[in-house]
C-alpha cells in the first residue's frame, strides 16, 4: 500500500449511548510495519505525498467497508487538502452506505470551509475531530456546523476529575447543540467513563469498553463479545 510497507482498515464501533445501540463504525489504518498511522503520515508529509497515502488509506477502507453489516455507517479520516482531491469524490460514490468524513483537527479554517461544501455536495456528513483541542473550538464548531462533534479523549479523561475541564467539556456540548450537531465523546474505557458520557447527556461514544479496532474478518465476533460483555446491541445491523 505504501511503497514497501502494507496497511489494512480496521473499524472501531460507535455506540448510540441512550439506546447502547452500535450505529456505525470508524475505519482506521493498521500498517504491518507497527508503526502508528500518525507516524506513516508525518513521513508522507514531509515527503510530499501525504495526499497520496491518505487516498490509499482511504481506499483500503471503502472496500474493506463492503464486508462490515449493511445498517451501520462508516466515518474516514482525512485532511483538509486531501478532501478536495477528485480522487476521494470517485471513492466515497463507491460507499454503499451512509459515510462521513473526519476532518483532522489541524485543518486550516479555508480548508474546513471547502470540505463542508464537499461532503455536502457528496451527500455523506461531517465530523470534527479532537474537539475541545487546539484549532477545534466553538468557534469552528459555530462556522463549519458539523453534523458530528467528537469530543477530544483527553478533554474528557480531564471532565473526570477537574473543574476545568468539565466546564470545557459543557462549553463544547452546549455548542454542539447550538448548531444542532451530535457529540461523540472518544476514549471511553471502562464502565465508570460510560456512565460519565451518560451524565454528560452525550449521544455517541467509542473507546476500548466499547469495542476495539478490529479488521474487518473478525467484526462480528467482536460485536457478540460486545453484546455479551456491556450489554450494547448490535442485533440492528
Amino acid at each position: 500500500m505504501t511503497d514497501a510497507v502494507s496497511a489494512r482498515a480496521h473499524f472501531q464501533p460507535i455506540v448510540d449511548v441512550p439506546r447502547m445501540r452500535v450505529v456505525g463504525f470508524e475505519a482506521l489504518a493498521r500498517f504491518d510495519d507497527g508503526v502508528s498511522p500518525l507516524e506513516h503520515l508525518r513521513v508522507a508529509e514531509e515527503e510530499g505525498r501525504r495526499e497520496q497515502l491518505e487516498l490509499q488509506l482511504i481506499e483500503a477502507a471503502v472496500d474493506a467497508a463492503a464486508a462490515l453489516p449493511a445498517e451501520g455507517f462508516i466515518t474516514l479520516n482525512a485532511s483538509g487538502r486531501t478532501m478536495s482531491f477528485p480522487e476521494l469524490a470517485e471513492l466515497l460514490r463507491r460507499v454503499e452506505r451512509s459515510w462521513g468524513l473526519e476532518l483532522f483537527e489541524g485543518a486550516e479554517p479555508r480548508e474546513c470551509r471547502a470540505v463542508r461544501e464537499q461532503v455536502d455536495r457528496l451527500g455523506g456528513f461531517l465530523l470534527i475531530d479532537d474537539a475541545g483541542a487546539g484549532f477545534a473550538d466553538e468557534t469552528r464548531i459555530r462556522d463549519l456546523r458539523p453534523d458530528i462533534v467528537k469530543i477530544d479523549r483527553a478533554l474528557f479523561w480531564e471532565s473526570l476529575s477537574g473543574s476545568e475541564g468539565r466546564r470545557r467539556i459543557e462549553s463544547i456540548l452546549a455548542t454542539a447543540r447550538e448548531v444542532e450537531a451530535r457529540t461523540l465523546v472518544e476514549g471511553v474505557e471502562d464502565a465508570g467513563q460510560l456512565d460519565a458520557v451518560r451524565e454528560l447527556g452525550a449521544d455517541l461514544a467509542q473507546g476500548y469498553h466499547l469495542g476495539r479496532p478490529t479488521s474487518v474478518d473478525a467484526v462480528a465476533e467482536m460485536l457478540a463479545d460486545l453484546q455479551r460483555r456491556v450489554g450494547v446491541d448490535a442485533a440492528g445491523l
